[in-house]
């Protein structure tokens, strides 16, 4: 609920990133919402299917799903999202991290989770969200409760709006 699928989202939907795409900055760009199990199958399968490289032949054989992937990435710079990550076991994620090596300098692979424990597993770069601060979420639970009609003369909405707000203790998603 702090925003990380929301943020992610507008870094692979930006104008500049898809520009880049077109001039084949990204030449593969691919989002996944892992969420559930960890399912190295599941997972490869789609992200081939995400890239246009999917083979129903191959449809259960892991390995060949896996050199396939491998294969399509090979040489190419690509933008990657696996979102919502849950599975902290290290061995099953190096395993999966072994297929993107291949791929060109300045490739990226953007993983949102609520554990620090995969954070950490993940390693690089890791971009920490905390809540919303009073201001900001007061402002943000106006604009979607109050449609930014304005409160002056209406002090008891603004007290019940405000109670409601910190109920959601500064979480965008809740006070969405």
């Amino acid at each position: 609920g702090l925003g990380k699928t929301t943020l992610a989202k507008a870094v692979y939907n930006d104008a500049k990133v898809s520009e880049a795409y077109k001039a084949d900055h990204f030449g593969l760009k691919a989002w996944y919402c892992v969420s559930k199990a960890y399912d190295a199958l599941r997972i490869t399968k789609r992200l081939l299917q995400e890239i246009g490289s999917f083979d129903s032949r191959d449809d259960n054989n892991l390995n060949q799903l896996q050199v396939k992937l491998k294969e399509s990435l090979k040489g190419k710079k690509f933008l990657i999202i696996l979102d919502d990550v849950e599975n902290d076991n290290y061995n099953e994620w190096d395993d999966l991290r072994n297929l993107f090596v291949q791929g060109r300098m300045g490739s990226k692979i953007i993983v949102t989770t609520h554990k620090e424990s995969v954070a950490l597993i993940m390693g690089n770069e890791q971009i920490s969200m905390d809540s919303l601060s009073t201001e900001a979420y007061w402002s943000l639970f106006k604009r979607h409760a109050f449609e930014n009609m304005d409160l002056m003369g209406r002090p008891e909405l603004e007290e019940v709006g405000k109670k409601i707000a910190a109920k959601c203790k500064g979480l965008p998603l809740a006070l969405k």
